[in-house]
């Protein structure tokens, strides 16, 4: 088995090894730039912490009933109607608790549209509850535009005067300043000191209602309950508290009046017919008196009173009747007026029909729900819509119902005033007097009994009004959390030290990312099977002969390891010829060819190095060598190889053969035969042969030399070569395209991030030994707090 296949043996074996410290490496050796990173960002987050203003929750819990109302149990006037019930819908709820109508009441309330601000550390804070002074604007001025610079200073000087802006003004006295017609006055419940300085903001009632209608968070318990949670964040608890509470008051307030609309207008019905039914009552007892007076009769006889107890309660069915006939009348009245208002709905005391109460009622309802949601959306929202389609369906049905009903009552009023006309005939039978007296006291008692009636509904009526409470019920007044939920103090570090560590991560990957050139040995691995013979660092040192001139530099050891792994390359004695080639121009295989010929010349080799690039030589300018004469020369047949041999300057068993005038036509020239004849001369001369070809990724000349090849040195250049080249040498490898095909990877920097993996396994490499062995040239090892700041730690002796 050759060193090709050991080396080729020993990757499949170790490929998968490094891998990962070669990948944690990467990341690991720029540590600094992450320590710094996660330093700032947590700098950043401190800062953030302390500048950012913290925001508590304020919670409510509200129940929403929807149970239906009555009082006491009895079946009043307005039970039977139905029009208290408390049916609510949760979402309408919401909205209505969210308008902008309750809102501004809350805002208003509080007088929220006036900020105070005093100076505590680095930042202003806003002040609530427990101040000095209030100050209401009058009226603005015409260029105000609200924004926090527009502001004025206010100092209490005394329980009379105030500074604005460093001006004295009185108390309780309108004062002009900038921002408009202002008024301070004195909070009388004010203890503390009187020269506390404050900033004062004044808010547009617009945009105060949008802030505050954003903040508002209103969600139910679940879909099943009718519990609603009512949140808000704000860096004042108090004022959040207050909010809230007021929030639930004023919407409580606008419940309770929608209700005592129609509880009104029924109260205003049946005080005008009391009226009109007293005045009808005193009129008939004034007539009984005169009746009796007149006629000197004191009593009727028990025949009579029969009589009249029968015609009585005749007449009050038929009164009745009449009573519901006009009932029926104002509610065709109201059908005939298209008006949607809850407001005018007429009421329904008298009528025991339970259909037309049903339909009436859901009109109601209905008429009801619909103005409540026009509070909060405008007429255009496709609720108002649904609303409106269901009373348009209802009216017509209540209609229909009215001309049944009053079908059945006409038929009635004639069956009662049939009856009234026989007892009519009976009272003729009655004397005179007793008939005419019988005739008055039926009216009086007519009016009597439906008096007493509307007295009783207008109590009842009365009772509902005083004891009235809303449909909701506060289940927690607002609380407020001990601690501020914004900023989490211990969320915000978390999230800046994961900044601070994702950021130069990241851009490290991204670099990794978006670098394709060969950057680590895993690279070459990974593309090619070709073995990789040495590994060569970068050198800032100058001049071509490097093994000669910094004999115990790292780069010399390196060639040297390359000159011992050249006997399993090439372990017999006739193989003699080594071929040096690239991808490209500039990746060191003419420096790495002089060099390894040195080290080998070194070694008491007898050897030459022939400089066949022929388009761009470099040889012998860097080693100040003639090139009048050279290769091009013998190729054409000018000259003999001993008149074109010269000695390599500083270096003994050293030769080289120039590549002499550039020719116009060098690939046919490497195949006239001349090349092959000379090689055959110079084996029975040198041990070894070195060809110093151009790059096969431009020209074919390198392919021509092949041929005449022992083994092949292929050299890449770290951050040079790109990945995509990998790839033709592996095809060149694949196809034995060149004899021995070997890699050489040249000019490694670490400060570029070569990473784990570097030298190991052949013979030296970067780590064993550093900073010992290479006396001459390893730099100064540095403490851990000088590969902080830079400083170097002195070497011991």
């Amino acid at each position: 088995m050759n060193f090709n296949e050991d080396i080729t043996d020993f990757k499949d074996l170790s490929i998968n090894g490094p891998d990962l410290r070669e990948k944690l490496f990467t990341y690991l050796r720029h540590w600094k730039w992450v320590v710094f990173s996660v330093v700032f960002c947590m700098v950043l987050a401190f800062l953030y912490v302390r500048l950012t203003t913290p925001l508590y929750k304020i919670e409510t819990d509200l129940l929403i009933k929807d149970d239906k109302g009555s009082f006491g149990g009895s079946k009043d006037l307005l039970q039977d109607l139905d029009l208290f019930s408390s049916d609510k819908i949760v979402d309408n709820e919401i909205q209505i608790l969210r308008s902008k109508t309750i809102v501004e009441k809350v805002i208003k309330s509080l007088g929220l549209e006036t900020s105070y601000y005093a100076t505590k550390g680095v930042r202003k804070r806003q002040q609530y509850g427990n101040l000095p002074f209030n100050v209401e604007l009058i009226s603005p001025s015409s260029d105000l535009d609200f924004t926090y610079s527009n502001k004025i200073s206010v100092r209490l000087v005394n329980n009379k005067e105030a500074e604005v802006n460093n001006k004295r003004v009185l108390i309780n006295h309108p004062v002009q300043t900038d921002l408009g017609l202002i008024l301070i006055t004195l909070n009388p419940t004010w203890r503390g000191p009187f020269d506390r300085l404050l900033d004062i903001k004044f808010h547009p009632l617009a945009a105060l209602e949008e802030e505050y209608i954003q903040k508002l968070k209103i969600d139910p318990v679940s879909k099943q309950a009718s519990v609603l949670i009512i949140t808000i964040e704000d860096p004042i608890p108090e004022l959040g508290k207050d909010f809230l509470n007021e929030i639930v008051k004023e919407y409580n307030n606008a419940a309770i009046d929608d209700k005592n609309i129609v509880a009104s207008n029924t109260l205003n019905f049946i005080n005008g017919r009391l009226e009109v039914i007293s005045q009808g009552l005193k009129d008939v007892e004034k007539r009984v008196e005169q009746y009796k007076t007149g006629n000197g009769i004191a009593d009727i006889d028990k025949q009579s009173q029969i009589l009249l107890q029968g015609v009585g309660d005749n007449d009050t069915e038929l009164n009745k009747v009449v009573v519901q006939l006009d009932v029926l009348k104002n509610v065709e009245d109201y059908l005939s007026k298209n008006n949607n208002q809850p407001s005018a709905l007429p009421s329904m005391y008298g009528i025991d029909d339970v259909s037309l109460l049903g339909l009436v009622n859901q009109l109601g309802d209905v008429q009801l729900k619909r103005l409540s949601l026009l509070q909060t959306v405008p007429e255009t929202n496709p609720i108002i819509a649904s609303y409106d389609d269901q009373i348009n369906a209802l009216k017509p049905a209540i209609s229909k119902s009215v001309e049944n009903l009053k079908g059945n009552l006409l038929t009635t009023r004639k069956q009662l005033e049939a009856k009234d006309n026989q007892f009519e005939g009976d009272v003729k039978r009655v004397p005179a007097k007793e008939r005419g007296l019988l005739d008055v006291m039926r009216q009086q008692h007519l009016q009597d009994t439906l008096y007493m009636y509307l007295l009783q509904k207008r109590e009842e009526n009365q009772m509902r009004l005083a004891s009235e409470v809303a449909d909701s019920r506060t289940i927690d007044k607002a609380w407020s959390t001990a601690l501020p939920v914004k900023p989490v103090k211990p969320v915000v570090y978390f999230i800046f030290f994961i900044i601070g560590v994702l950021v130069p991560v990241g851009i490290i990957y991204l670099r990794n990312l978006l670098n394709f050139k060969i950057s680590r040995r895993q690279d070459i691995e990974n593309a090619t099977n070709a073995p990789l013979i040495a590994e060569i660092s970068h050198s800032e040192d100058v001049g071509e002969l490097l093994v000669v001139n910094r004999p115990r530099s790292m780069v010399a050891e390196q060639i040297r390891a390359l000159r011992t792994n050249l006997q399993f390359v090439v372990p017999e004695v006739a193989q003699k010829v080594l071929l040096f080639t690239s991808s490209i121009s500039g990746e060191g295989k003419s420096f790495i060819s002089l060099n390894l010929g040195a080290s080998l010349a070194m070694s008491e080799k007898k050897v030459i190095i022939l400089e066949l690039d022929l388009r761009k030589p470099k040889l012998h300018i860097g080693l100040g060598i003639d090139n009048t004469i050279g290769l091009s020369n013998y190729l054409i047949g000018k000259v003999t190889y001993k008149q074109i041999l010269k000695q390599v300057p500083q270096q003994d068993n050293y030769f080289i053969i120039p590549s002499g005038p550039i020719p116009p036509n060098p690939a046919e020239l490497l195949v006239n035969g001349q090349i092959r004849n000379l090689i055959e001369e110079l084996k029975k001369d040198f041990d070894f042969i070195i060809l110093d070809a151009p790059p096969v990724g431009l020209v074919t000349d390198a392919q021509i030399l092949g041929l005449y090849a022992d083994a092949t040195m292929f050299i890449v250049r770290h951050d040079y070569t790109a990945k995509s080249q990998i790839y033709l040498i592996d095809e060149l490898y694949k196809n034995n395209k060149f004899p021995h095909l070997n890699i050489i990877m040249n000019s490694i920097d670490e400060k570029k991030g070569y990473g784990y993996g570097y030298g190991y396994g052949y013979g030296y490499g970067y780590g064993y030994g550093y900073g010992g062995y290479y006396v001459e040239d390893a730099p100064k090892r540095k403490s851990m707090f000088g590969k902080m700041f830079g400083t170097k730690m002195k070497k011991s002796k």
